[in-house]
């Protein structure tokens, strides 16, 4: 006798302009009966063909990612990691910099990564709170902190270590 095993995956990601674009992928496969006497067995069965789905979606979804030159027809981007998958998109109309599109428009958030390394950052300069970081922020970029570009984070990361070392003052 046979067991049938259905697995499924889901995930829509957002897109400039207020799209988004979605994936799914199902899976159904028919194992032995005696798999279920092995409970390790069969979860690892299961854990095979998510990770499989789970392969399948971020592929699909990897032809809708832009690519980061600010054009996403036909572009496509190499598998990514969880923490870029979640990579968020803003729409910034009110100033144009020299990160951004210009006239403002579509572009990328500062990547988890470089938001942890900041915080992990600001906990070493003395006397820097968050309010005084946002001042900063505000200032240089005309953004608080957890809107900046990569770029602009990748800035302050600098002047972050600089701070850090005593060559540098993180002031408004």
């Amino acid at each position: 006798m046979t067991i049938k095993i259905n697995v499924g995956v889901n995930k829509k990601i957002g897109l400039p302009d207020y799209g988004s674009a979605g994936g799914h992928c199902n899976i159904e496969i028919e194992a032995d009966n005696s798999i279920l006497d092995d409970p390790d067995q069969f979860l690892q069965r299961v854990q095979d063909a998510y990770e499989v789905a789970r392969m399948s979606v971020e592929e699909e979804l990897s032809h809708h990612r832009p690519s980061g030159n600010g054009n996403n027809a036909g572009t496509t981007q190499s598998r990514v990691e969880p923490q870029q998958q979640r990579q968020e998109y803003r729409n910034d109309n009110s100033r144009s910099d020299n990160n951004s599109n210009s006239g403002g428009g579509n572009r990328y958030i500062a990547s988890a990564k470089q938001q942890q390394f900041i915080a992990s950052l600001v906990k070493g300069v003395k006397g820097l709170d968050w309010k005084t970081l946002d001042k900063y922020c505000n200032s240089k970029w005309g953004s608080n902190t957890s809107q900046l570009s990569p770029k602009q984070a990748s800035e302050l990361i600098d002047d972050l270590k600089a701070a850090k070392s005593g060559e540098r003052s993180i002031a408004v």
